[in-house]
């Protein structure tokens, strides 16, 4: 006789290729069957009739308590896996902080420690390099074997940028260990024009922001990049792809045969730079800025057509006050949004409700590409036998609208504040612990892993 901790019924399970009703049974954290009818005993039994059943979501792109001048964002690893769990999100990969002169290993060490036993879900790490890449670059072998797949550079940014020379050694040596190199990808010299044109003539309002970083800047810093990949026949992951521009750029560089990986934000899908004219536009205030309709609607096209691999959220929130330190002006305000609690409900609600992409792509976008693409595969990305447990039902029957009152993180402010959401999460689980119970946070006990050295040590 079968015996489950957790056994889902009557549910509509989303898979790579499309929908089923199945039974899913869970025991000791995995997935231990999966059947039209399953029977058996179980501690505790789920009727989903009507309710959607997905693998748990992965974002791969977040900045929980990272510090910038002064501050840190609002989310630490605490009440950002908690915003998170009511999002669906079940692992997260954030990012290294690495102070100057600062090893890649005692960094890693570092953002490893202040997640262990405050997270309520599982995370990952991407290694940025942002001081002396050179001096590092025999630690990429050493991080790699600690279970890190990903190292980030910055073609902008003061003291934390590379050259085009940098970005080839880190480049080659990552390649050299089957890892991948990510890329905020914004060409520092147009970007240093653009910010001191308009600060010197005092055109500081955060419209100022888009107009100082305009689609170009992306354009020009994907082509270089790209460029550089294609000669050196190793695969490039772009973050945050925010433009139509630099997506025509990416799209030759994929026809020239380069290895390349896209991502976008819902940010780019949903929001334009008209934001930054509200009474309150300084908020919105992220980098890239937020661009046109017209580029929100090529990236959705792009999304349609299977050519973005990833959508991630950058979450990176602020409170109101932290954004009112700098004076409304666009370049003292800290850049960042919040949106690991609302990027299911976004792209369920404006993707697939709006037929602009199917659910099955939705998977793909939010668990099983992430999964394969940062090695988080075969216990993350996919609801299967031999899979952690990681499962969210979604009921697609409720109606309800964002609102900051209902949300979970430390941010006070929203920016798809009063925006339509279809569905509402019922229950998130956890390798088969209920971090999320008809509606309620139950997972105070529960303590997510590192989930790429946890199984690798």
């Amino acid at each position: 006789m079968n015996r489950f901790d957790l056994c889902i019924k009557h549910g509509e399970v989303v898979f790579p290729a499309g929908v089923q009703k199945l039974d899913v049974g869970v025991a000791n954290g995995k997935i231990i069957s999966l059947a039209k009818d399953l029977s058996g005993e179980s501690t505790e039994t789920i009727d989903a009739t009507n309710r959607l059943v997905f693998p748990g979501f992965i974002d791969a792109h977040t900045h929980f308590g990272i510090p910038v001048p002064d501050i840190q964002s609002a989310d630490d690893f605490t009440s950002g896996s908690i915003a998170a769990a009511f999002g669906g999100v079940t692992t997260i990969i954030d990012f290294t902080v690495q102070q100057p002169g600062q090893s890649l290993l005692d960094s890693f060490d570092s953002r490893l420690n202040e997640a262990r036993g405050k997270s309520h879900i599982d995370f990952a790490f991407h290694v940025n390099i942002t001081s002396q890449p050179e001096k590092w670059l025999q630690e990429i072998s050493q991080l790699i074997r600690l279970g890190v797949r990903s190292f980030k550079l910055f073609f902008t940014y003061e003291n934390m940028m590379v050259n085009e020379r940098q970005f080839r050694l880190v480049m080659e040596k990552v390649a050299e260990q089957d890892g991948l190199v990510m890329l905020h990808a914004e060409d520092h010299r147009l970007v240093t024009i653009g910010i001191g044109k308009y600060v010197s003539a005092g055109k500081t309002a955060p419209i100022y922001h888009a107009l100082s970083r305009p689609p170009e800047t992306e354009a020009l810093a994907v082509k270089k990049a790209c460029r550089i990949a294609r000669e050196l026949d190793t695969p490039l992951y772009i973050v945050h792809l925010s433009s139509k521009a630099g997506l025509t750029e990416a799209r030759r560089a994929r026809d020239a045969g380069a290895k390349l990986f896209l991502e976008t934000c819902p940010q780019y899908l949903l929001l334009t730079k008209e934001a930054y004219l509200k009474p309150n536009g300084h908020y919105y205030i992220t980098t890239p800025p937020l661009r046109e309709k017209e580029d929100c609607e090529a990236l959705w096209g792009a999304l349609a057509n299977d050519e973005i691999d990833v959508v991630a959220t950058d979450h990176c929130p602020f409170t109101r006050l932290q954004k009112n330190r700098g004076n409304g002006e666009f370049h003292k305000t800290p850049n960042g949004l919040p949106g690991v609690e609302t990027l299911f409900p976004l792209l369920f609600t404006y993707g697939v409700q709006q037929e602009r992409i199917s659910i099955d792509q939705l998977s793909r976008l939010l668990v099983q590409n992430p999964a394969k693409i940062f090695h988080l595969s075969p216990d993350k990305g996919k609801i299967d036998i031999g899979a952690d447990a990681d499962l969210i039902i979604w009921n697609p029957a409720v109606d309800n609208k964002i609102s900051i009152e209902k949300l979970h993180g430390n941010a006070d402010w929203n920016p798809y504040q009063g925006k339509k959401s279809s569905g509402r999460l019922e229950y998130t689980v956890l390798c088969g612990h209920f971090l999320v119970k008809e509606g309620r946070f139950v997972g105070d006990t529960v303590k997510g892993k590192y989930a790429a050295g946890d199984r690798a040590d």
